[in-house]
């Protein structure tokens, strides 16, 4: 039923003719309930509302309201905090160009990630971006393989020397405690909300 959900928004989109609308949102433990309005007017027998209940939630960003597209991917950035290896990336040297080094590493993270993830996310928590490079040494983020690996080859760029530690598997909490993540997800991507999740069901209401 996803399928026939996924196929209306597309076929809306592609006509540029009609939007999507979520209307509500429910939570209740590891499980989200969104409720969709679709409305055009080209299409009368189109199916106009509709609920999508995501199982088993890793992370979401939500929003009400209208929206213009709707996607099921299993390959967005999204997904490389919960499906790819993490790494610890450290670095050493002595800074000549801060602001073109904070710049470019802002670079290449937007490159990457298209705004999705916040620059800030996987930086080295315990001290500003400024004084961590100007000090000369230290880690600089721990996160997902192929940001860290970026954030060094910019680093490199720069003059830096640049090494990383494995940090091990993803992994979630399932509320009492930390499991490696071991399931196959999924992002539905609504716009600029998404939810990455095990599992999208669709069903007409």
């Amino acid at each position: 039923m996803l399928e026939d959900l996924l196929a209306i928004a597309h076929l809306i989109d592609r006509e540029d003719d009609g939007s999507l609308s979520l209307t509500h949102i429910e939570w209740s433990a590891d499980e989200i309930l969104l409720s969709l309005d679709v409305t055009t007017d080209r299409y009368p027998d189109i199916h106009r509302h509709w609920q999508v209940i995501c199982a088993r939630v890793r992370e979401h960003s939500i929003s009400l309201g209208l929206a213009y597209s709707l996607q099921l991917t299993d390959d967005h950035v999204l997904l490389w905090s919960h499906m790819t290896r993490r790494l610890s990336a450290y670095f050493s040297g002595k800074c000549e160009d801060l602001n073109g080094v904070i710049g470019a590493l802002y670079g290449r993270h937007w490159e990457l990630t298209d705004g999705w993830i916040p620059f800030q996310r996987f930086l080295n928590p315990n001290v500003q971006l400024a004084k961590l490079i100007t000090g000369g040494s230290g880690m600089l983020a721990e996160g997902p393989a192929p940001l860290m690996l970026a954030y060094e080859d910019v680093m490199q760029r720069f003059g830096f020397s640049t090494s990383h530690l494995d940090a091990g598997e993803p992994a979630y909490w399932n509320g009492e405690t930390w499991l490696e993540e071991r399931e196959k997800l999924s992002a539905l991507i609504i716009d600029g909300s998404y939810i990455v999740a095990e599992s999208f069901i669709a069903k007409k209401v």
